[in-house]
């Protein structure tokens, strides 16, 4: 079995499956088997019982309905309002018992009620508008959906936050006019405070505010240069000085001249350009700006959009210096890169990861 597995060990619900791709039935499936009602003891050998875990903390956020449309595996277009409904931080403790992979460790969950009403004339599946809503953090990372099954159908229904939500499910499809919520459970690290829900669909993306989220420690100011170390096409170690210098919106016709489909078309164009130092004792070639990627403020992440320019350095107001030459030591490249961020988003960050054994990424604030 693969994916992010857990698997809890009480009369609780039992499994909990990462990244909101695969839901996994864990009963027998790793780990030693417990037996129900043996969830533990106190120190004075007496049975401990399962507790009603806390419902959570609720976070303040704009509810305000939106329209939006979806269009479903067959191409049928369909017209929806939706809106979240409530949001609340829950505690680690929420996780007793469960036994996570290491990479969600120590992450706290989210319980993310949306509400879904289905405003056009045919039936749609509510499933596909739920998978659109995401949580995101000021820095523009996305949280952590993860979804839930039963790992013993004879066990009690647990009453903690977890099996709540995971109860609350929208019908698996929405007639005309029908309206329904669903509950997800969105993780993300302890000291992340949320700062948007948003939803997006093929004619943009909705964006709610969350009071209260921040950017946090490790994202830089803009413009501030920073010291890495990049590995050359050769395999060696070159330091390098990385400094951001825009995100700039481009202009509607700044792609006029490059064929591009009918998504890239509706997509917000963005210049981005860093310039970058080449520190070290022997010729660089400069393919760093592959490693330049935007966050916006729904969670997305935007890489930079290739572009075929015979003879030419870029977009107008997008050249790079030195595309195709080497960067000698001591000299510096500036790099413009393209970027498309769906409508109705923005850039809150962009984030440089420096290919280096062991180098962590790099993330400056858009200012």
């Amino acid at each position: 079995m693969t994916g992010v597995t857990v698997q809890r060990v009480s009369r609780r619900t039992s499994a909990i499956a990462g990244a909101g791709v695969l839901a996994l039935l864990l009963a027998g499936c790793g780990g030693p088997a417990i037996s129900e009602g043996t969830s533990g003891t106190t120190s004075g050998g007496k049975p401990e019982t399962d507790k009603a875990a806390s419902a959570g903390t609720p976070l303040a956020l704009d509810t305000t309905p939106r329209r939006a449309g979806l269009t479903d595996r067959d191409d049928k277009a369909h017209k929806l309002t939706l809106h979240p409904a409530t949001l609340r931080r829950g505690s680690v403790d929420d996780l007793k018992g469960v036994r996570l992979d290491d990479d969600v460790q120590g992450m706290v969950p989210h319980y993310l009620t949306v509400s879904i009403t289905n405003s056009g004339s045919g039936t749609v599946k509510s499933a596909l508008a739920v998978r659109n809503f995401r949580l995101a953090l000021a820095d523009g990372t996305a949280g952590r959906p993860v979804s839930f099954f039963a790992g013993n159908p004879l066990a009690s229904p647990g009453a903690g936050p977890l099996e709540t939500c995971n109860r609350t499910k929208a019908p698996s499809t929405l007639t005309a006019g029908q309206a329904a919520t669903e509950c997800r459970v969105v993780m993300l690290p302890q000291d992340a405070k949320p700062a948007a829900v948003s939803y997006a669909d093929e004619s943009g993306t909705r964006i709610w505010k969350v009071e209260g989220g921040d950017l946090g420690g490790g994202v830089l100011p803009a413009g501030k240069p920073v010291e890495v170390t990049w590995k050359d096409t050769r395999g060696r170690d070159v330091p390098l000085t990385v400094t951001p210098k825009s995100v700039r919106r481009a202009g509607a016709d700044a792609l006029a001249g490059y064929k591009l489909n009918a998504g890239q078309k509706a997509a917000t164009a963005y210049f981005v350009t860093l310039e970058y130092r080449n520190n070290g004792t022997s010729k660089l070639y400069p393919g760093m700006d592959k490693a330049v990627v935007l966050r916006t403020e729904s969670g997305g992440t935007v890489p930079r959009l290739t572009l075929i320019a015979i003879g030419s350095n870029g977009p107008k107001g997008c050249e790079s210096s030195v595309p195709y030459g080497m960067v000698k030591p001591g000299k510096s490249v500036r790099q413009c890169g393209v970027y498309l961020v769906n409508r109705g988003d923005k850039p809150v960050t962009v984030t440089f990861s420096p290919t280096a054994e062991g180098a962590e990424p790099v993330t400056w604030k858009v200012s």
